[in-house]
């Protein structure tokens, strides 16, 4: 399905923003794997009228959902390398999945060029208060699962998920056992945490935020470097600093594609980012907003990809067919 963002062929563009990627108006697709509505949709939307507008041309998103996103990367990655076709990507697609998955349609350090990352993203620990009423940190729920193994169940929205990953990492630093329970996505895991079915989980912390005006769920930490949650602990502050950990959203072009294009959507990304209408709306969704260099954010896929394999081979996890 394709959906056209903000500006059509018949706009005003500036004719000197409009030779940046060559003839006006000019078309780049956006392939992202994520559904349209969802929060990945929700970034790409936010931040896409003004690359536009930086890059003279129509911006049209091609949704490619299936496979948690392998399927998106897999028909990215076969584009032309012109500059006009791009994919969304976390590291889960990026630094995780080569490792959960035996058979991988993509190489995520060779398919590739890293543009930038749009924004940063953090996971948190949830409590449920109907099966969990006593738990109000994260000590206290390793302290409760140590008094009685019964409480050991931790949720994910998926198994191989970061979520999933970041509840093992804790059990290996408190010295605990927790029986992972996957569920098939985020809604699924956050009703049963919200019906007390499990007593706790880890997810994505934009997922989180909408439940917690309930009171059916309570959110123990969250997994960024500094506090993103006002009252609410980093994992460092409650005593478990080998749980930090931020995802990223970013673009990335296929492998070949020429440099000067890839500085030009980073330039046009890191000048939407600064507008402070887009920091707020992003702010809302609990994103930090990044638009890291070239090189920086190169460096940062290869350091999470050196990271995920480590932690996927200490967990145990058998990959996926």
């Amino acid at each position: 399905m394709l959906m056209a963002l903000a500006l059509g062929a018949g706009s005003s563009v500036p004719a000197a923003r409009g030779q940046v990627f060559g003839a006006s108006p000019r078309t780049i697709r956006i392939i992202q794997g994520f559904p349209a509505g969802g929060t990945g949709d929700a970034v790409v939307r936010i931040i896409t009228p003004h690359l536009e507008k930086s890059l003279g041309a129509r911006i049209v998103v091609e949704y490619k959902p299936g496979a948690g996103g392998r399927t998106a990367n897999a028909h990215a990655k076969s584009a032309k390398p012109d500059g006009n076709t791009l994919v969304l990507c976390t590291s889960s697609l990026m630094a995780v999945y080569p490792f959960v998955f035996n058979h991988l349609p993509y190489d995520p350090l060779h398919d590739f060029v890293p543009v930038t990352s749009i924004v940063d993203l953090e996971f948190g620990y949830v409590a449920s208060t109907a099966a969990a009423p006593g738990v109000k940190t994260l000590g206290d729920y390793v302290q409760w699962v140590k008094s009685d193994p019964g409480h050991s169940n931790c949720g994910s929205p998926a198994s191989g998920s970061i979520p999933h990953f970041l509840g093992a990492i804790l059990a290996q630093s408190a010295g605990i056992q927790l029986n992972h329970v996957s569920f098939n996505g985020s809604a699924p895991h956050l009703q049963a945490l919200n019906g007390g079915q499990i007593p706790f989980g880890v997810e994505i912390l934009a997922g989180i935020v909408p439940h917690l005006a309930s009171g059916r769920v309570r959110l123990l930490a969250t997994s960024g470097a500094q506090r993103s949650m006002q009252g609410v602990p980093t994992v460092g502050e409650a005593g478990f600093p080998d749980l930090t950990t931020e995802d990223y959203a970013g673009f990335f072009y296929p492998a070949h594609t020429p440099s000067d294009r890839v500085q030009q959507l980073q330039a046009a990304v890191k000048d939407a980012l600064r507008q402070p209408a887009v920091q707020e709306r992003l702010r809302h969704l609990t994103f930090r907003p990044s638009g890291a260099e070239t090189a920086q954010f190169a460096q940062r896929v290869r350091a999470d990809y050196d990271k995920w394999r480590q932690v996927v081979a200490n967990s145990g996890f058998r990959p996926l067919d």
